[in-house]
């Protein structure tokens, strides 16, 4: 069965590159025709959706703004599994929104990251 994204995603080596360069001081996107940096120092970087997660190469990972498209630097953010979760694909929440929604997991489930409950 193939997996959403399908190739897209890339090798284990494209991920965690992509990781890396999540993390580091270089990271950003452009908005609005400014550069807005993820505010990362090469070990850490906040989640994109200001839930106030702390990320580290291990916990961080590269949520799509467009849905659905590809992995490009341009279509990534820094995303805790949580926010990455609610947000789903749905690109046009809020962050507020965001923020419900990760709530009302960890109030159904008892856990901020459902997907890793066992």
């Amino acid at each position: 069965m193939a997996r959403k994204g399908g190739d897209r995603r890339g090798s284990n080596g494209d991920r965690a590159a992509r990781r890396r360069w999540l993390v580091s001081p270089e990271s950003g996107r452009m908005e609005n025709g400014e550069w807005v940096t993820f505010e990362g120092d090469g070990e850490t970087v906040p989640c994109w959706w200001y839930c106030g997660r702390i990320l580290n190469v291990y916990t961080v990972e590269a949520d799509r703004i467009e849905p659905g498209g590809s992995y490009r630097r341009d279509n990534i953010v820094p995303a805790c599994r949580p926010c990455n979760l609610a947000r789903s694909d749905d690109a046009d929440l809020t962050e507020q929104e965001i923020a419900e929604r990760v709530a009302a997991t960890a109030a159904n489930r008892g856990s901020l990251v459902p997907a890793l409950v066992g």
